[in-house]
Formats: structure tokens, C-alpha cells, sequence
């Protein structure tokens, strides 16, 4: 008998185009949700080869400042800032 719950799809597209909209409930939510399927947070779709972008940066901020953030996600922001090019020239 086959599974009636099928897994969506993987869209990058999509994924991209709301993980950098200028709404950051969306980035927010996105980002949340990128985690639970992934554990790990798509900060490929930034250019943070200087500096971290403003966007990445306000997403991890509003995930961190939510008191429901599970502590798996917290430690998986930090393993991803731990690889960011701009984090590690600037330590």
C-alpha cells in the first residue's frame, strides 16, 4: 500500500526567494523550517564572503530572541556562524 503523505518536493527557487524577501517572518519561518528538514540553516544564499548579510543576520537574531527556539537550533546557528567566511577573518 502506498504512503498518502508524500514529501514536498524541494523547490530552490522557492527556497531562495523567501528565504531573502525583505518580510522577516517569512525568513524567519523559512529558515525554521529549512532546519527541521536539513539541521542546517541555508546561508549559501547570502554573500557573506566580507561581512555577514544584514538579512542573514536579522533572521538569526529573531530565531535566537524566540523563547521557543529549541536548544538544537541555537546550537545549529552557531555551528553556522562558526563556518561563515566574514565570521572567521574577523576573529
Amino acid at each position: 500500500m502506498k504512503d498518502s503523505r508524500k514529501k514536498a518536493k524541494f523547490n530552490f527557487e522557492e527556497l531562495k526567494t523567501a528565504a531573502t524577501s525583505e518580510n522577516p517572518g517569512l525568513r524567519k519561518k523559512v529558515f525554521q523550517e529549512y532546519f527541521e528538514q536539513f539541521e542546517e540553516f541555508p546561508s549559501y544564499l547570502f554573500d557573506n564572503t566580507d561581512s555577514i548579510d544584514s538579512k542573514l543576520s536579522e533572521t538569526i537574531r529573531d530565531i535566537e530572541n524566540d523563547p521557543e527556539t529549541p536548544e538544537k537550533m541555537r546550537k545549529g546557528i552557531v555551528m553556522m556562524l562558526n563556518r561563515l567566511p566574514a565570521r572567521n577573518e574577523a576573529a
